[in-house]
């Protein structure tokens, strides 16, 4: 009975998909005949683009591997990528960026971040569906990308050198001070020094006497 139950969700899963031609290709390129479905926005999409949108950390479900919940389909089935086009491609011209091919993955990967990352072509003001799964952009790429915390070394680094560097010339300023202040005293020191030493024979001869 439950293995029925399963087989009746997929079937309803692809009844739904038959019914509407914009499901019948991928909603995020030019593939046709998507068999997975990106639970984040209730879209049918290709092999290439599922892998994209786990990228994402959108939810993705094989329509024939996977097993499915009957709130799941039932959201399916209100979806579709008719219906997410309206709202993410509301204002998206083909000139601005063309549809993608699943050959280009960078194309496609570029293509899904500026459509529901970035929101890029959605009316202004609308921020119902949301992505809330997505990392922001900005947190992306310093998780992607170290150069961020290499900038960071470098100035750390840096500032580092010049600390030494200024510690450096005060040494050798100092070191200049004490010569010049040694040439400049050290002259009377051995005259204070000779001047004591005759006051000291001197005496030593008047007790002699």
């Amino acid at each position: 009975m439950k293995k029925n139950s399963e087989k009746n969700l997929v079937d309803r899963i692809r009844a739904f998909q038959r019914s509407d031609k914009a499901n019948k290709r991928c909603a995020d390129c030019t593939e046709v005949g998507p068999t997975y479905v990106c639970l984040s926005y209730y879209t049918f999409v290709c092999t290439t683009c599922s892998g994209l949108h786990r990228e994402f950390s959108h939810k993705i479900k094989g329509i024939s591997i996977s097993k499915w919940t009957p709130e799941e389909v039932d959201e399916i089935e209100q979806g579709g990528n008719a219906k997410a086009a309206e709202k993410f491609l509301a204002r998206w011209d083909p000139r601005d960026f063309a549809e993608p091919d699943s050959s280009d993955p960078n194309r496609c990967r570029e293509f899904i971040r500026m459509k529901y990352i970035d929101r890029r072509w959605t009316n202004r003001g609308d921020d119902s569906g949301r992505d809330r799964d997505a990392k922001p952009r900005r947190d992306r790429e310093q998780a992607f990308d170290p150069e961020p915390r290499d900038r960071r070394r470098d100035q750390d680094a840096g500032q580092g050198d010049r600390r030494r560097d200024d510690d450096r010339r005060r040494d050798d300023d100092r070191r200049r001070d004490d010569d010049r202040d040694s040439k400049r005293y050290g002259g009377r020191d051995e005259d204070r020094h000779r001047e004591d030493d005759r006051r000291r024979d001197d005496d030593r001869r008047r007790d002699r006497e």
